[in-house]
C-alpha cells in the first residue's frame, strides 16, 4: 500500500501526494508543515519557493497550492526523484511551475548561481545529523535577497549557530523531537 500525505491549504486542499518508499527519507508531519506555513503568513504569490533536500516535495507543492509562482525541489534519491515526478503529475503542474532536479545539493546551488536565481523561500530538511546545514549555507547569499527565509527543519538535538554566514536566526519553533528555525539576512 502506498503511504500519502496531505495538502492542508491552497488551491490542492486535500490533495493526497506520495510518500518516498524509503526509510532513509522522513516524512513531514501536517502538523510540523502547517505551523510553519502559518507561522511564514505570508503571501506565497509570485514568490519562489526552494525545497532543498525535497523528498516527496512536502513543502514545495504546500508553496504551489497557496500560489507560489514557482518551486525548485532538489534531491539525491533516486527513489525521492521519481516519487517528486509522480506528485508533479498528480497535480498537473506546468513544467515552469514545478522544476525537480536529480543530484546533489551543492550541484544544484551551483547551477542556480550560474542561472541567477534568487529565492525567497529556501528550506532545507535534509536527513537527521547529516552535516548538510552549513555546507549548503555556503551558497545562499548569491540565492537570496535581503528578505528571502531560510527554514532548516532539524532534530532537535542539532545546534546551529544564531549567525550563519550573512544570515541570523529570527524564530525557532519545536515540536516534539523536531525543531524548525527562521533565518533571514542581516
Amino acid at each position: 500500500m502506498t503511504k500519502t500525505t496531505i495538502i492542508i491549504g491552497g488551491k490542492f486542499k486535500g490533495h493526497k501526494i506520495k510518500l518516498v518508499p524509503s526509510p532513509q527519507t522522513k516524512a513531514t508531519s501536517s502538523l510540523v508543515k502547517e505551523s510553519l506555513f502559518n507561522t511564514l503568513g505570508a503571501s506565497f504569490q509570485n514568490k519562489i519557493f526552494l525545497d532543498l533536500f525535497a523528498g516527496n516535495g512536502s513543502y514545495g507543492f504546500e508553496a504551489l497550492s497557496r500560489d507560489a509562482k514557482q518551486a525548485y525541489f532538489v534531491d539525491a534519491s533516486l527513489k525521492a526523484f521519481q516519487t517528486l515526478k509522480e506528485n508533479h503529475q498528480k497535480l498537473k503542474l506546468d513544467l515552469e511551475q514545478s522544476i525537480i532536479f536529480y543530484g546533489h545539493f551543492i550541484q544544484a546551488l551551483k547551477k542556480f548561481q550560474k542561472a541567477n536565481l534568487i529565492f525567497d523561500f529556501i528550506i532545507l530538511d535534509p536527513p537527521y545529523f547529516k552535516d548538510f546545514y552549513l555546507p549548503a549555507f555556503e551558497y545562499l547569499d548569491k540565492l537570496t535577497h535581503q528578505n528571502s527565509i531560510i527554514i532548516c527543519e532539524l532534530h532537535r538535538k542539532i545546534v546551529l549557530p544564531t549567525q550563519i554566514k550573512e544570515f541570523v536566526l529570527q524564530k525557532e519553533k519545536q515540536y516534539g523531537n523536531k525543531k524548525i528555525q527562521f533565518y533571514q539576512k542581516i
